[in-house]
This record gives structure tokens, sequence and C-alpha cells, in this order.
């Protein structure tokens, strides 16, 4: 077995200097009208074969005729992102999040990578944040960007308008059903990312910039992971006696684990967990934000934090969902067998468009390792899957998994008050906890409708497909997630109980309303 993956990887190094040439060199090429019909109708094709709801939010004679004048559109040869550009609406036309395309990228090569490291975008250093249909500053990640002001709105990139930049990305990207949250909130956070998609790749970018009553610019700048920051300067490490390096040695190992537990976030310094106490007089108010159902050891994080709020006798909770795009329905689990006190179903059985779907994602991975790995052990998990996880009935084909089954609720599950905040990216799995906590009625929702929608949404596995000719990205899910609640109308997210926009970077308004509520004001 050793010497197979030995052998599997020496053939991946082999082939991956040429394999990358050849792909730029295709990607930057202009590419004949029948070769880009044929990615078309490629694309089209693997969407109708494995997507398991490809036409819930637009019937399949509207989606035929956006394919088909799709085609009909392009009569000259078009560049990958040209053809990207083109794609993109009509994908959307799909409306669902997951489902998207991405232009293909200029890759490096082993000799780069040696020579510089792995290349970073110049917006990597950068958040961004959408208000009322303009994009802030806010927050940023290097010290070389220090003199870019937190909290400056951002009129142009290169010379164009925000405002026509944030109008120009309407095209490229869509949220789940009849939602009008999601899409605004998404084109800012990911400002960076979709003037890259668009524009091309940019070994620097000029913002123009706007704090308070002062106008400046800046430059952002691409970096590599090998050149070093010269202005991160490190401090000469302290020589230690034994007693003190045993403790330094305990310390660290502490600082490990609590960075685990947290998910604690190297580049941008941040936790994906927060737990905290806010004391309001004589009133104890817990606290928890969860960025993302992912990374670190969420199961001791939140037992940890709700041994605390039991201990403490906490009798309002509030659990702050913004900005959440998802990630583990395992996590997502986990946080709900502390909110309810009653055995539950998590989810229904996923539907896919046959028994085999799964299996696409891995045996067509674009990681080449880990699709000859999935190819050599399918012989031993493909029966076992068949057998105890994929079920057919009606003509219709679910894969099973464990949270189709009932959970256990926490015996120190909470009982008191809880508040939940959420906005227009609170999306994917972030929803899914929002809808239980919604449909049995145990919270108070406080912001905006969820961009994920209500009833279910189509992800799981992802299939990841470059089309044949111009290499553009698709990604779309094969099966559809469900919760046991439907809502009516279909086609939207959670809506708030109280609905709270945010309107400005210089004060939590949703936070603030419920402190005041608590306190009865």
């Amino acid at each position: 077995m050793n010497k197979l993956l030995t052998l599997l990887l020496g053939v991946f190094l082999f082939s991956s200097c040429a394999s990358v040439e050849k792909y730029n060199k295709q990607i930057s090429s202009l590419h004949s009208v029948a070769s880009i019909h044929e990615d078309i109708d490629e694309s089209y094709k693997i969407l109708q074969r494995l997507h398991p709801d490809l036409y819930w939010f637009t019937p399949k004679d509207s989606l035929d005729f956006a394919f088909s004048q799709l085609k009909e559109s392009i009569d000259k040869p078009l560049s990958s992102r040209d053809f990207y550009k083109q794609l993109a609406p009509v994908i959307a036309k799909i409306k669902q999040g997951h489902t998207s395309v991405s232009p293909p990228y200029i890759k490096q090569t082993r000799k780069e990578k040696k020579a510089k490291g792995k290349r970073s975008s110049p917006f990597k250093r950068v958040r961004f944040k959408g208000i009322v249909g303009k994009v802030y500053i806010e927050k940023t990640f290097k010290k070389k960007d220090s003199l870019l002001l937190v909290g400056s709105e951002v009129l142009s990139v290169n010379g164009e308008s925000t405002k026509s930049l944030l109008k120009s990305y309407d095209n490229l990207v869509s949220g789940d059903g009849y939602n009008t949250t999601f899409l605004p909130k998404i084109k800012s956070k990911y400002f960076g990312v979709y003037y890259l998609k668009s524009h091309g790749e940019r070994d620097s970018i000029k913002l123009d910039l706007k704090y308070k009553d002062s106008l400046y610019s800046h430059y952002l700048v691409e970096s590599f992971s090998k050149i070093k920051d010269t202005t991160q300067k490190k401090a000469k490490p302290k020589r230690l006696g034994k007693r003190a390096l045993k403790q330094e040695k305990k310390k660290k190992k502490a600082k490990k684990k609590w960075n685990k537990m947290v998910g604690f976030n190297k580049y941008t310094k941040e936790q994906t967990r927060i737990f905290k106490f806010i004391n309001q007089d004589s009133i104890n108010v817990a606290y928890i934000k969860i960025r993302r159902f992912k990374t670190g050891d969420p199961e001791a994080f939140y037992e940890d934090a709700f041994k605390k709020i039991d201990s403490a006798k906490v009798q309002h909770l509030i659990i702050d969902l913004r900005d959440n795009l998802g990630g583990s329905l395992a996590q997502v689990a986990d946080v709900y067998s502390y909110l309810t006190d009653k055995d539950y179903v998590l989810l229904e059985d996923s539907e896919m468009t046959s028994r085999w779907s799964y299996m696409y994602p891995v045996m067509h991975s674009k990681s080449f390792l880990f699709k000859s790995l999935g190819i050599l052990f399918s012989p031993i998990y493909t029966p076992y899957i068949q057998a105890l996880k994929v079920k057919s009935r009606n003509g219709k084909h679910f894969f099973r998994n464990k949270y189709a089954k009932e959970q256990e609720f926490k015996e120190n599950n909470y009982k008191g008050k809880l508040y939940v905040i959420i906005n227009g990216t609170s999306y994917s799995a972030s929803s899914t906890l929002s809808t239980h906590l919604k449909a049995t009625k145990r919270a108070t929702f406080v912001g905006e409708e969820t961009g994920g929608t209500y009833n279910a949404t189509v992800a799981g596995m992802f299939v990841y497909k470059d089309l044949p000719n111009t290499k553009v990205s698709m990604r779309f899910g094969v099966m559809r997630i469900k919760t046991p609640y439907t809502g009516k109308p279909d086609g939207y997210g959670i809506k708030p109980d109280v609905y709270i926009p945010t309107t400005t970077l210089e004060k939590d308004e949703q936070l603030e309303w419920i402190l005041k509520d608590i306190n009865g004001e």
C-alpha cells in the first residue's frame, strides 16, 4: 500500500508541471464558437444529470430557453473570462446560491512557487462590509495596510465606481429562491473576489476611499508566502531556565487547546466561536457568536459554554448568526441539542438524482491524488454505502445520514429566553439551525431575513467541474438537504420577528435592541 501511494504521488508530481503550462496556455487563448457551444451543452448536461432539484425555482422550459439563447448569442471566439461573464447570468437563473460558476485563473508553476511561494490576492488583506448600497473597509489584516483606515467607504476601484461595480456583480451570483437580502450582502462581503472574477488577476489594486470628510487613495498589492513582510518585526526569543521553560511549554499547550476549541484563525486573529457574559445590572446575559460551523473543537466549546450558562443560571441567551455562511451539519446538531428539551430529527433523507450521485464528486475530484484514492478504495466502501446509506423508494433515490435519525437533547439544555441575530449572509447550515428554532417557536429572531431558505437547500457533497475547453469551473451540490419543517410561501428565508437592518458601522444596532428589550426599555 505504501509503495502504491508513493507511486501515485510520483505520477502526480511528474504530470503537474506539464499540466500547469498546458492549462495556462489553454485559458489564455480565444476559444472557437464550436468549443464554447460544447461547453454550454456540457454545463447543462451535467446539471440535468446530477442536480437534485434543478427546476425548483425556474421551470424547465425557461431554463431550456436561457441555455439555448446563450448559444445563439455567441457567434465569435471568446476568452475564458468573457465566456464566464456570459454563462454566469444563465446559471444565476437557477436561483440557488450553492450553484455557481467561476472563471479560471493562471496557475503558478512549481518553479514559481519554489522561488516566491504561494501567491495571494491583493484583496486577501482586507475585509469589506456593505451598508445601504455602499461598501466599507471593515477590517485589515496586515501592518503594511495600517494607513488603510477601518470605516472608510470604498468610492472606486482602479477608477471604476463602487456603485457600477456592485451593479455589474448582479449577474454573477444569485441567492436561494426569491430572497432579497443575500445578494446585497454577499456582493459587498466578497467585493474583491467578484472584482477579480470579472476583471482578472491584478498585481495591484488602487482603492479610492473616503473617511469621514477626507478623501485618500491606497494600493493593495498581491503577496507571496515566501517573501517576508519587513513591516512585521519579530522579537528575539528570550533564554529561559528549566523551570521557566516548563511553564512556557505548559502555557503553549493550554493556548493550543484553547485555540482549537474556539477555532482561532491565525491569519485574521479571530475566533470562529465566541462566548461571553454581558452584564446588565442584575441581569446576567450570555452571548455566543458563531462565525461558521467549521474548524476547531466545537463539541468542547459548546460543552464548556453551556456548562457555564447552566451554572450561572442565565435567563437570557443571545446567539449571533450574522454572516455565518454555514458549514458542518454535525456542528448544527451539536448546538441545537443544547437549545431543545426534546429528542429531534435534524434532517430528512437527502434526495439525489440517482443511487450513484454521491460518487461523482469523489471519482471526478480535481485532486489527482484524492481521485486516485477514491478509485482505489471504492470496491471497499461502495457496497457498504449502497447497502446502508442509499435508499430508493417510489422511483426516487435518497442518501441517509445519521441526522435523519432521532437525536438526543442534552441534559443541561438551556431553558431560558433565547434571541437569535440573523442577516442576509446567514446561509446554508446556518439557516438549518434557524429553521428548527423558528419552527419550534424557540427563539425571538432579530435583524434581517436569512439568505438561506426556510424549506431546503441543495448542498451536501459538491461537484467541482471544469468545462473541457474554457476551463470555467462549475460548483453545485448533489443532495437536497431538508429539515422536517416546511413553510409557505416557498423560496424565502427565515424572517425576523423584529426587523432591524444595519445602517452604520459605528454601533451594533441589533444587539443594542436586544439588550434594551431584556432591560424592559
